[in-house]
């Protein structure tokens, strides 16, 4: 049976040691962005990747790119991106939201009238948390032609090898629980492969993107900035932007399991968890802030600065009154956001 990796602070030492000091370049942040200050956004954030190459870029030609696979409804953390978007956005930075609709399609097999009705309840929801699509774009990837293009002309580019490094590090674990095809096969490819391409697009008309994805898909963007390294005279795709990331760190997943996940059933708190579960499941977790889902779910909301989730840490730890009162009151907040996803 395959081991799953647990998202740890030593998972993340080991990537930073694996990649941080030669092409990957992961950083802290010592610098602001969207009037947030650099404590802030590493309890936010747990790296970047050349975010200070998107800030030399003029506001109006740069922006910031999430998306998520449409799988299964949005647990908390993929709601915590969704409210991180958002607080980019009211700084003053162009965002982008891509629901992956054809990613679930192709990558997880999902029927297409499943994840069509899923984006669809998602992009409203994206809008009830308060994304501001007039200024900002919520979409879906069917019938998006740029990132359909850019991923055909993309394809000379890149090779066998580049899929099979971009595997995420929890690949055989998915795939021994029936969740994803055990190798690269071709519906996967082009499940990745339209990933890239919409970073690829948005370069088209912006002199800097900035990606932002938990830390566990940092080999996406890797696999996208070395095919976009590839691009030659012959291809009618501009190269020269700057491709940067953000990456946060990840939430534990209940029962054993390496995170909250859409895909696996009990390992996360969702939209369609029971209300009165929320209390007990937040209250349940062990007093150790780094095997915690609740208080990681804590640093992921954009509801905490970087003080009060440092008292918060030393108040897991004690486990005592202070900490009780803390998890109540966060509940309560996490009950208001199940709330507004629509039925």
């Amino acid at each position: 049976m395959t081991e799953a990796v647990l998202f740890s602070e030593s998972y993340y030492q080991q990537v930073l040691a694996e990649f941080g000091y030669t092409s990957f370049d992961l950083r802290r942040f010592d610098f602001g962005v969207a009037g947030l200050d650099a404590d802030t956004l590493n309890a936010r954030y747990l790296c970047h990747h050349h975010a200070d190459q998107y800030l030399n870029a003029a506001p109006q030609r740069r922006v910031v790119t999430t998306g998520f696979g449409m799988s299964g409804v949005p647990h908390l953390a993929t709601v915590s991106h969704i409210l991180k978007m958002i607080e980019l956005q009211r700084g003053g930075e162009r965002c982008q939201i891509v629901l992956g609709d054809l990613d679930a399609y192709n990558g997880k097999a999902r029927p297409y009238a499943e994840v069509h009705e899923l984006a669809e309840r998602f992009r409203e929801y994206t809008l009830r948390l308060g994304f501001d699509d007039h200024v900002g774009t919520v979409r879906s990837q069917e019938a998006y032609l740029p990132a359909l293009e850019a991923m055909y002309l993309l394809g000379r580019y890149v090779e066998q090898a580049d899929f099979d490094a971009a595997e995420e590090d929890n690949h055989g674990y998915y795939a021994e629980h029936g969740l994803v095809d055990s190798t690269m096969t071709f519906r996967r490819a082009l499940s990745l492969s339209l990933m890239a391409a919409d970073f690829l697009a948005l370069g088209q008309d912006h002199d800097a993107v900035l990606v932002m994805l938990g830390v566990d898909e940092h080999r996406y963007v890797r696999f996208a900035q070395q095919a976009r390294a590839r691009l030659d005279e012959h291809v009618p795709l501009r190269s020269e932007f700057a491709l940067t990331a953000t990456y946060t760190r990840m939430v534990r997943g209940f029962g054993g399991h390496p995170k909250f996940s859409k895909s696996i059933p009990g390992s996360a708190l969702d939209v369609t968890t029971p209300l009165d579960a929320v209390h007990r499941l937040l209250a349940a977790e062990p007093p150790i802030p780094e095997e915690s889902a609740t208080y990681q779910l804590m640093c992921q909301m954009p509801r905490y600065d970087a003080d009060r989730l440092r008292q918060l840490h030393a108040q897991c730890w004690e486990a005592g009154p202070a900490w009780q009162r803390a998890v109540r009151e966060f509940a309560d907040q996490v009950i208001d956001l199940i709330r507004l996803w629509p039925c």
